[in-house]
């Protein structure tokens, strides 16, 4: 569904400019963090109530989707043209390959009560980071509002 109105958008947003277009952008990746949202409560519900055969297949489902949601970040960040994101690309593929690491370790060695706490503070990371994209959304906002009224004064 996020795709579908993405892509049905995206020939919209292109024929905007400046700051609309930046906003148009950034409101189609929200949209999509809404659903992502939405999808991790309906996710977490059904692992409470599922049977063990449907939590194990639950979580190959979103084992694969994680791995390729994760190829094609990186596949999107690699063949980027905008030089700022090669090191948010560098940094991302070392927290994951950190965090991959970490996971395993818990899969295979932690209690009950210390897969718990795991998935605890990975959900407040989460939420942080959900922040900080945020903060970098209105950062951009912000600039290109600028960068618009600097054109426009020049221009004049």
């Amino acid at each position: 569904m996020i795709i579908e109105r993405a892509a049905k958008g995206w020939y919209n947003i292109a024929q905007k400019g400046g700051a609309d277009m930046a906003h148009e952008i950034l409101s189609v990746k929200l949209c999509e963090l809404d659903e992502k949202i939405c999808r991790l409560h309906s996710r977490i519900h059904l692992s409470e109530s599922a049977g063990k055969e449907r939590l194990e297949q639950e979580i190959s489902e979103l084992s694969a989707e994680c791995e390729e949601t994760e190829l094609s970040l990186r596949d999107e960040l690699r063949f980027s043209k905008a030089s700022a994101v090669m090191p948010l690309a560098k940094l991302y593929a070392e927290v994951e390959d950190a965090a991959g690491k970490l996971r395993e370790e818990q899969r295979m060695c932690a209690s009950a009560e210390e897969k718990t706490l795991f998935a605890e503070y990975a959900l407040d990371f989460a939420v942080l980071a959900a922040d900080r994209a945020v903060l970098a959304s209105m950062e951009a906002i912000d600039s290109q509002r600028e960068q618009d009224e600097h054109e426009e004064r020049t221009s004049s």
